[in-house]
């Protein structure tokens, strides 16, 4: 199965989102229109601004993954009554661009680009988007049944874990590799690679039993970095010396807060951001006008055989194929 897309813009929001609420519902959610009775969601723009949200999301064995790029809203979603008959899966959440906020119950984390929390949907749930944007990468998985995966789930849903080290940052370079694969993989292997993200899952909650903490200096340096990296990723001039002035910090500390991310160096991160916005693009039905050349530039490309090369590199295929593979996968669905 490939990857499906829903987008949902609003440029003058009277009140809550109603098709965003459905979107989440619906394909991540898997709730069906007869029972949407069943739960409570709504999605309020912050501040009364445009809302804009994409959705891009495709099955995993009985897990759904999930790629959401939203701008700023609050969003909660709760169950009407505890004998509610829906899915009520658990979701992993990491966060690749931005700042947001979530809250179950009593306890609440703030993510920045590299962090991750935990979230069960048997409990209300409320999220915040605190940034011009947001991008995260998300797998819901069925609830555990075993005694001690449900303490832990008690116990750490909705705390800050850092995916910058160990157990947690294998996960999320697994996951993105999953997620960039899924129109590849066979059916036979998704169960296998469903329970391989499911035990390193617990492992990374096991290895980080402190890591509600606040961030680090650095982890904050990189996140500013970051915020500055994508607000200006159509810039052909971007450099490290202007994300530094951006910061006020030198570029030496800037190389050193990337030193331990887990996308690699900044130049390395700003080049794969790019590619990502570019294979965005290539997706979307109101793109299919711009040739693939426009696209690359209008995203910092100066070369178009370097874009294609760091395309190659990262998807497996040339544009042109990927573009090819996506309208195909639209007219089918």
């Amino acid at each position: 199965m490939s990857r499906e897309i829903v987008s949902v813009e609003v440029n003058n929001p009277a009140g809550p989102v109603s098709q965003w609420e459905t979107a989440l519902s619906e394909h991540v959610g898997h709730v069906l229109p007869g029972s949407r009775d069943q739960e409570i969601t709504r999605c309020v723009p912050i501040a009364g601004q445009a809302f804009q949200a994409r959705l891009e999301y495709g099955e995993l064995a009985d897990a759904t993954l999930f790629k959401v790029v939203a701008t700023p809203h609050y969003f909660t979603r709760a169950l009407c009554s505890p004998a509610a008959k829906l899915p009520m899966p658990i979701v992993l959440t990491f966060l690749s661009s931005g700042s947001s906020r979530f809250r179950q119950g009593r306890r609440s984390c703030v993510l920045h680009p590299g962090d991750w929390c935990l979230l069960d949907t048997l409990q209300p749930i409320e999220s915040w988007v605190m940034t011009k944007s947001v991008e995260v990468l998300s797998v819901t998985f069925p609830r555990p049944t075993d005694p001690e995966l449900l303490r832990l789930l008690r116990e750490r849903a909705a705390h800050r874990f850092d995916g910058r080290v160990g157990v947690s940052r294998i996960l999320q370079k697994t996951l993105v590799e999953i997620f960039g694969q899924l129109s590849c993989l066979a059916p036979g292997s998704r169960f296998g690679l469903r329970a391989a993200i499911m035990a390193m899952l617990w492992d990374a909650v096991r290895e980080q039993p402190a890591a509600s903490a606040a961030p680090s200096c650095r982890d904050v340096l990189t996140a500013r970095a970051k915020a500055y990296i994508e607000a200006h990723l159509g810039e052909p001039d971007l450099s490290i010396e202007s994300i530094a002035a951006s910061c006020d910090a030198s570029v030496r500390s800037i190389q050193r807060a990337f030193a331990r991310d887990t996308e690699g160096p900044v130049s390395r991160y700003i080049w794969d951001r790019r590619v990502s916005r570019c294979a965005d693009a290539l997706r979307e039905d109101t793109q299919a006008r711009h040739r693939i050349t426009e696209i690359c530039l209008s995203w910092g490309f100066n070369s178009t055989s370097h874009f294609s090369r760091l395309f190659k590199e990262k998807f497996g295929v040339p544009p042109r194929i990927y573009r090819a593979n996506a309208a195909g996968s639209r007219r089918a669905a």
